[in-house]
């Protein structure tokens, strides 16, 4: 993933405390050619491990539990605080009305 270094965060204790406040991930693996995406809460375990251990729970009927987590790529993203952004907030709407909405 292309990260500008302006955007890059590598405090640890910040992403900790990013992953405890907004703890929906979304983890992608890729099983037999195919991608695997699921929405799972997690916890973060911060004393287990060099950067913490991530811990989850599946219902037993998902068969990502079945990939080999440590032999099978995967990601999990988790996404910070976000919101609508409304065209009228953008000072060209005002201007010439050439404003489209975003999500940040």
């Amino acid at each position: 993933m292309y990260l500008p270094k302006i955007h890059e965060e590598t405090r640890l204790d910040v992403l900790h405390d990013l992953l405890c406040a907004h703890s929906l991930g979304t983890w992608v693996s890729a099983e037999s050619g195919e991608l695997n995406v699921n929405h799972i809460s997690f916890l973060l375990d911060r004393s287990r491990g060099e950067f913490g251990t991530l811990l989850g729970h599946v219902a037993r009927a998902n068969p990502i539990w079945r990939t080999p987590v440590d032999k099978v790529p995967s990601v999990i993203i988790f996404r910070g605080p976000q919101t609508y952004i409304t065209p009228s907030w953008y000072p060209s709407k005002h201007e010439h009305g050439k404003a489209v909405p975003t999500w940040n």
